[in-house]
């Protein structure tokens, strides 16, 4: 039997990867979960876009599937090409010298003359100030481990949520009092997720 369902796929334009999950129940329906991925791993933007679900009869699915699909699949590609071209204006900036009037800040600047009548004492060492450059190391070590520590957590559970398995990647969130910078992003994280799960519990007891 030939279908067109590859040409169509090819018809969307995808610049990703696109996951399909399909799940079908006893009373004739199928549930459908599909995500298109960011296909730039150095792209962190994107990576919390929740999958679309659909849900009917085959015959419903057949008819109304792409058309369905097809404009938030150009809108996500749109996305992942505005977080492209702004990480790779940001690469450019940081790759440009700091400058001051149009001229490149100099390294050191010059001691004004004491014209005192005073004589004044010699300054001492700031020895406090070496003590933090050392300890400098590592507390950036930290947050950096901190960090990884919080980006591997959340792709966990980003591929839970694709796996529609909501209940799991709650359960995997990261601690907001641990990282209170992103506490406002992980209450809109499990929000999401939790209503997802109750809209897909909702689903199997149709």
């Amino acid at each position: 039997m030939k279908t067109h369902f590859f040409e169509q796929i090819a018809g969307l334009q995808i610049n990703g990867t696109l996951q399909i999950n399909i799940q079908s129940n006893d009373i004739g329906t199928i549930a459908v979960s599909v995500l298109l991925t960011n296909p730039n791993p150095k792209i962190a933007q994107g990576k919390n876009i929740p999958p679309m679900l659909l849900k009917g009869t085959p015959q419903e699915l057949d008819e109304k599937f792409f058309d369905e699909i097809g404009e938030p699949v150009k809108q996500t590609v749109k996305l992942f090409a505005n977080f492209e071209a702004y990480q790779a204006e940001l690469d450019k900036a940081k790759k440009q010298p700091e400058k001051t009037n149009g001229k490149t800040a100099p390294a050191t600047t010059k001691k004004v003359a004491d014209n005192s009548l005073f004589t004044q004492p010699a300054e001492e060492p700031d020895n406090d100030a070496d003590d933090d450059v050392d300890e400098q190391p590592d507390e950036t070590e930290d947050l950096a481990e901190k960090q990884r520590l919080y980006d591997e957590a959340m792709q966990r559970v980003s591929q839970l949520n694709t796996d529609m398995k909501y209940k799991e990647a709650i359960a995997q969130l990261p601690d907001a009092e641990e990282y209170p910078d992103k506490a406002d992003e992980l209450k809109t994280k499990r929000e999401q997720l939790e209503k997802r799960q109750a809209l897909y519990a909702s689903l199997q007891e149709v």
